[in-house]
């Protein structure tokens, strides 16, 4: 995946988590990750794998399609 649709994944991650009134705590605590790991995925300082994003999806109750 290119760093361009990498971040606007992680965008569309906030933006989500936004939408549904969450905190960063909140999501965290749901997929069972620290919040400064969360925080560090959200601000793409640290790699979402995709043990998270399928936990994030199921969280956030959405989906993503990856396009190579």
């Amino acid at each position: 995946m290119s760093r361009n649709r990498y971040e606007d994944l992680l965008r569309e991650l906030k933006g989500k988590r936004k939408a549904k009134n969450l905190t960063q705590a909140e999501v965290a605590a749901g997929i069972q990750l620290s919040r400064a790991q969360y925080t560090a995925i959200e601000q793409g300082r640290s790699l979402l794998n995709w043990r998270h994003l399928n936990k994030l999806a199921k969280f956030l109750k959405t989906s993503w399609t990856i396009r190579a």
